[in-house]
């Protein structure tokens, strides 16, 4: 608050007005008065002038005596009244008091404009700090819908990935049934070894395209770094590699191969166990090989 805000609090305050008394205003105003000579004395003259218009405005205590009606009516016959206009002094004083009055009107209008524009501000301040905070949450709800908009396009995106690869394993799924179910299909059983008694595979060609499927059972676990490889053997000719592939944890597997034309007429089916990169030419155990056709 400034000077002009605390003197215009001092005439509310001489009256007991000062919104109610609100104990935080009064709080402001005392401290102002402590350190403000100029306010403190014309906050004493107010005391005053408030004072005197209470004695002022206060009914007398005893009514007149009659005798001083009497008095004052025989003074008022005495002196008759004098019709002429008021004499230059009674003018003067009259001139006096209309100045005053002016001047009090004028210094009126000018605090009632020094308020208004002290209003206008506060106002404008006001209207500012609202500006700035509808601004402000219109960018917290932007940048909420950014990152809704952001997490449902994450979520498209993980569906999108989920349904293609459903539709592939469908699609490979519909492959494998037409390729088990077709009549031209070729089927090579193959048996465990030594090293693997119990393991069991089939492998399903198309001698035409060689799409290929290789379905095994109860085969060792792949030691870290190997992994299994199926190989193609034409008599007379040195094994062709195949794609590699690990069992799960049950010994299955299922590996999907496109056969090369040499392979498709292969006599002999194996699988040994490789490096996991898989080999150019077999360099380890035979674990599965199927019978010369």
């Amino acid at each position: 608050m400034t000077h002009e805000d605390y003197k215009e609090m001092l005439a509310l305050d001489a009256l007991d007005a000062l919104d109610g008394g609100d104990a935080q205003q009064q709080s402001a105003l005392a401290a102002h008065l402590a350190g403000c000579a100029e306010c403190r004395a014309e906050m004493e003259t107010l005391r005053d002038a408030a004072a005197s218009l209470v004695y002022a405005a206060a009914p007398p205590r005893e009514a007149p005596a009659p005798e001083l009606r009497a008095r004052i009516l025989t003074a008022i016959k005495s002196h008759p009244q004098d019709a002429r206009p008021a004499t230059s002094n009674g003018g003067a004083a009259t001139a006096a008091a209309q100045t005053s009055n002016v001047s009090s009107s004028s210094e009126f209008e000018k605090r009632r404009e020094a308020r208004e524009v002290r209003v206008g501000r506060r106002l404008l301040v006001f209207g500012s700090l609202a500006a700035s905070l509808a601004i402000a949450a219109l960018l917290v709800t932007l940048a909420l819908a950014w990152q809704r908009n952001a997490r449902l396009q994450g979520e498209f995106a993980r569906l999108s990935e989920t349904v293609n690869r459903t539709q592939q394993e469908l699609a490979r799924t519909r492959a494998d049934r037409e390729l088990l179910a077709a009549p031209e299909a070729l089927t090579a059983t193959l048996s465990g070894t030594k090293v693997a008694e119990r393991a069991r595979a089939r492998l399903t060609f198309d001698a035409q395209t060689g799409r290929a499927m290789l379905m095994a059972a109860d085969l060792p676990p792949a030691p870290p770094g190997k992994a299994y490889q199926l190989w193609f053997i034409a008599e007379g000719k040195p094994p062709m590699p195949g794609s590699v592939f690990q069992p799960d944890a049950r010994g299955h597997a299922e590996m999907h191969e496109i056969i090369p034309p040499e392979g498709r007429t292969a006599a002999v089916f194996a699988v040994t166990l490789e490096p996991a990169a898989g080999v150019s030419a077999p360099t380890g155990e035979i674990y599965l090989k199927s019978s010369a056709s």
